[in-house]
């Protein structure tokens, strides 16, 4: 079978571009061949791949809409399944370029663009037109599944698809070398606003003094926007300024040992009315390295982290976050237990098996 991914970016530090690039290299390992179209080029991308404008939030990619579509149509021919991460403007774009072909196309509904906005009818419509075109729909959790609900709309073809982990990568480390020289909490995500960053720091401010030796590694990307700055005043006005370590373009051979060494994992992602996160890969690359993790409810976290057992879900609540990383952090005994937990429950995630969820619905008519 021959499968086109169609995705933002093949970026391998970032979420769309690590997920799309395993998914690609599980499919191939089982004899599919793969080709991508992406809005974005970089360095490494095939040369019999397509580079095209997916986006239309500008006049100038919407004037150059025909030809777009032209290109896609041409591009998609020699392939059999068409396999969308999310619907705007991926799907809706490609169901737009397949009309009168029979290519299949499938949407991944991954979270933030598979979902539907308020006083946007042009977008909604034609959202809603690219599910019902759809041969199958893949949603990442139940939460996501909920949030495009949430508004009335009922999918059909539905089948819930998480993420993998790569348990053969990411897995607990028998060396004794640390990578850092002292104690520290782990956040892995891009700074923007839907990862809560805001909580998570001001929940650490309030056991900073407790354990005075602690610091929080925080390694995203930080270019996205202003809330990087923000969060770096937030932390100077809360005097953490060497409590707060921030990194960037970590190595995955490095983000192995900082998943290792941390104490514990924390992503208190929120959940917004145009940004959710969907499900929450890094949760479970956390687990895989046997480091209890820290979530909260009502976002994909739901799906990630079972609570009590491999990690704790919070409400955004300050008092209770910081409660959880003091009670992770003072019981040992707790600590190992959702740790080896969580090892456990990672490697149900582990690629080959979710690949097998994908390529049984992929092949389905």
């Amino acid at each position: 079978m021959r499968i086109c991914i169609v995705v933002d970016n093949l970026n391998p530090h970032a979420g769309w571009g690590r997920l799309a690039l395993k998914i690609a290299e599980s499919f191939r390992a089982n004899g599919h061949e793969v080709g991508f179209i992406v809005e974005k080029k970089i360095a490494g991308l095939s040369a019999s791949d397509l580079v095209a404008h997916l986006k239309l939030s500008s006049l100038k990619n919407l004037l150059r809409l025909p030809v777009t579509l032209l290109l896609i149509r041409n591009f998609i021919k020699p392939y059999d399944v068409i396999f969308c991460f999310d619907v705007n403007p991926n799907a809706i774009i490609l169901n737009m370029a397949n009309l009168w072909q029979r290519r299949k196309v499938v949407i991944y509904a991954l979270g933030t663009y598979s979902l539907f906005g308020d006083g946007t009818l042009i977008k909604n419509f034609f959202m809603r037109w690219a599910y019902r075109k759809a041969k199958k729909v893949f949603i990442v959790s139940e939460f996501v599944k909920r949030q495009i609900e949430i508004n009335g709309f009922k999918l059909k073809k539905d089948i819930i698809a998480p993420v993998g982990v790569d348990a053969n990568f990411f897995h607990p480390l028998l060396s004794e070398e640390k990578i850092l020289p002292y104690p520290f909490i782990l956040t892995v995500g891009a700074l923007k606003p839907r990862k809560g960053y805001y909580f998570s720091i001001s929940a650490f401010s309030l056991i900073a003094q407790e354990f005075p030796e602690l610091k929080y590694v925080i390694v995203g990307d930080q270019e996205i926007g202003t809330y990087y700055q923000e969060m770096k005043s937030l932390v100077h006005r809360l005097g953490l300024d060497n409590r707060v370590i921030f990194l960037e373009k970590v190595k995955d051979e490095d983000l192995v040992r900082y998943y290792n060494d941390a104490k514990l994992f924390i992503l208190t992602s929120v959940t917004e009315s145009d940004a959710v996160e969907g499900f929450g890969m890094v949760y479970l690359e956390a687990s895989a390295c046997g480091t209890p993790t820290i979530g909260a409810y009502n976002t994909g976290a739901e799906a990630a982290i079972k609570n009590n057992s491999t990690g704790i879900l919070v409400r955004h609540d300050q008092q209770e976050i910081a409660g959880a990383m003091r009670k992770i952090l003072v019981n040992k005994n707790l600590s190992d237990e959702l740790g080896n937990n969580g090892i456990e429950w990672a490697n149900k995630f582990n690629w080959p098996n979710i690949t097998r969820i994908y390529l049984e619905n992929l092949c389905a008519r």
